[in-house]
């Protein structure tokens, strides 16, 4: 594998759009919406600043709602983990409030929530930090689930929606992003990265593929995420099922916001001719 920084981006790095959306949402939640789906905080140290989130009924009856706020965490593969407030060491949960925390609406009613980051004027807050604000359903609803044992289990089912909070100080400016692998599974293509800065990076990844043979060059569907800092990932793009037979050059392309510099690794794989059963 050869990785290199491309600092001309002739290649042609796209805009980044960044598309985060919490795992949690149901079917149910179909009756119940909530925007926007992230709020972004840059307080200083002994500041404060507002958010509004707004959360609407759309079910035929009347609900009960609460606010509170917790912790999640980002696999390698960008799957979020929620965990309860304080668990992350980088958790801003606690700097944050809900007004109101608790309210009904009738259907097609809607309710604006004003979150409230205060953040402490001490080196904690020098740091990115982040939590995950829950908007619960306060009614819990029955129901059964039979076992493979034939055992009827009794299940209480409560519902809930969330908004990711991040928030990002004014001297948290270095944004890095760094690969450390591209390599060839099976059938697809992982391009493995770190986010080695201070702030939230929001990339936009892509494979491009040269024929070696006819020199043809092709491009898969970009990827957006963002990357957590200090933490890894793993963008994976699934070689296509109709690129014909022989040897390609793949380049794996990170751009992660930086004007000047995209990252690059480049690999050579080869298509097999697939089988005539």
């Amino acid at each position: 594998m050869k990785i290199n920084y491309q600092h001309n981006r002739t290649r042609g790095a796209a805009v980044i759009v960044l598309l985060m959306f919490l795992s949690f949402f149901d079917a149910f939640g179909q009756k119940i919406s909530t925007s926007p789906t992230r709020l972004n905080y840059k307080v200083s140290p002994g500041g404060s600043s507002t958010g509004l989130i707004t959360v609407t009924n759309n079910a035929e009856r009347r609900q009960t709602f609460t606010v509170d706020f917790g912790d999640f965490d980002a696999s390698r593969a960008g799957k979020s983990k929620f965990l309860s407030k304080g668990e992350m060491a980088r958790s801003c949960a606690d700097w944050l409030s809900a007004t109101p925390a608790l309210f009904e609406l009738d259907p097609g009613e809607s309710q604006q929530i004003r979150v409230v980051m205060d953040v402490p004027q001490d080196s904690t807050a020098l740091m990115a930090r982040w939590a995950v604000a829950y908007i619960r359903l306060s009614e819990e609803r029955q129901g059964q689930q039979e076992t493979g044992d034939g055992l009827i289990v009794n299940l209480n089912q409560a519902y809930r929606f969330g908004v990711y909070i991040f928030q990002t100080p004014p001297n948290a400016v270095y944004a890095k992003g760094e690969l450390i692998d591209f390599k060839q599974d099976e059938d697809q293509l992982i391009l493995r990265l770190r986010n080695v800065g201070e702030t939230f990076l929001k990339c936009n990844s892509y494979a491009e593929f040269t024929n070696l043979q006819t020199g043809e060059i092709s491009r898969l569907k970009p990827r957006n995420f963002t990357v957590l800092p200090a933490s890894n990932r793993d963008v994976t793009f699934l070689i296509p099922k109709d690129y014909p037979p022989g040897k390609y050059s793949v380049l794996g392309v990170l751009d992660y916001g930086n004007r000047d510099e995209v990252a690059a690794a480049e690999i050579e794989i080869e298509i097999k001719e697939k089988s005539k059963e």
